[in-house]
């Protein structure tokens, strides 16, 4: 009888063990089925929602694509050469470094000397040669020898560039405010680390500018920085330094071949002024138009891929993982 009950338990072991092997290859089973379910259901929302995202990139990509096009630079460097001119003896140094060199030299006239002085000048320089006008100092009373030379300019029928030399010291917002209700249409500025120029949104254009009067100074790097930058800059030279022997007339030669050796480049030239303040101008304009433009496409594209970003979370929203 032990054998017979001992045989009956292990008949009823061995099928208990049997079904739970066959309960669990079941359920191996089903959730192989789910899973797979799943996987299939997964593929079949992603290739729903390839053909959107694919697009939304496209789209990402085109937004990018704007905004790198919004900025507009020029692709040429330009360098103005200027001289700050006390007496008519200067003018003999200035052409003869102009001709040497080829570039259209700019006359830098300091507005509080005389007015027989800056007579004197003007009789003797070339016609065709710009005239900036300068002062050493600024401020609202020395602003009265701007005006009168812009008024003794006017009665005599002589042009200027329509852009002040400003000293670095005098560049505040109240100064250019006052060169702006002369009339002037911009400034130089100088700035301590990279050259710059542009139109600010008023219109008044600027651009950088080393006054030069000692052999010590070294502008080297900024020439380079804009060349790099492809913007403007205005070199000028103090007279009264290269008489003195302050500013040895060999630095100005070494500087003058720093620039000529950029020049001879493709993508720099000597320029005047009026050709730069023209130049500064279409890049503002150009820039704006940008803008405009950009703003209106971005908003159509960026609604479209908000739009395509509701499409696809919707298609995920399916699954049932």
């Amino acid at each position: 009888m032990k054998r017979k009950g001992s045989l009956i338990w292990n008949i009823l072991g061995a099928m208990l063990s049997i079904a739970l092997a066959v309960g669990l290859v079941y359920l191996f089973y089903t959730d192989q089925q789910e899973a797979d379910a799943q996987e299939t259901q997964l593929q079949a929302l992603q290739n729903e929602a390839s053909v959107y995202e694919r697009e939304q990139r496209e789209l990402k990509s085109q937004l990018e694509e704007l905004e790198e096009n919004v900025s507009y630079s020029s692709e040429t460097a330009a360098l103005m050469v200027g001289f700050v001119v006390t007496d008519v003896s200067d003018l003999s140094y200035m052409e003869t470094v102009a001709d040497t060199y080829d570039f259209p030299p700019v006359l830098i006239l300091d507005c509080t000397l005389e007015q027989s002085v800056l007579e004197d000048i003007l009789d003797t320089a070339d016609d065709a040669w710009e005239v900036m006008l300068y002062t050493p100092t600024f401020s609202e009373t020395v602003n009265e020898s701007v005006l009168s030379a812009l008024s003794w300019l006017e009665t005599i029928g002589r042009e200027h560039t329509g852009v002040f030399l400003l000293r670095s010291d005098y560049t505040t917002d109240s100064n250019i405010q006052l060169l702006k209700d002369d009339g002037f249409a911009g400034y130089t500025s100088y700035h301590s680390s990279t050259p710059i120029a542009g139109q600010a949104e008023d219109g008044t254009v600027y651009f950088d500018y080393p006054y030069l009067t000692s052999s010590g100074t070294s502008v080297a790097s900024r020439i380079a920085a804009m060349y790099k930058n492809k913007t403007s800059m205005l070199i000028a030279f103090d007279m009264e330094s290269i008489n003195s022997g302050s500013m040895k007339e060999s630095y100005v030669t070494d500087l003058m071949d720093t620039m000529q050796s950029y020049v001879e480049q493709e993508d720099c030239v000597f320029s005047t002024v009026a050709d730069v303040v023209t130049e500064l101008s279409e890049i503002n304009s150009t820039e704006a138009a940008n803008q405009a433009s950009y703003e209106e496409q971005m908003a159509e594209i960026q609604a479209r891929i908000d739009e395509l970003e509701e499409i696809i979370n919707g298609i995920y929203a399916q699954y049932e993982g």
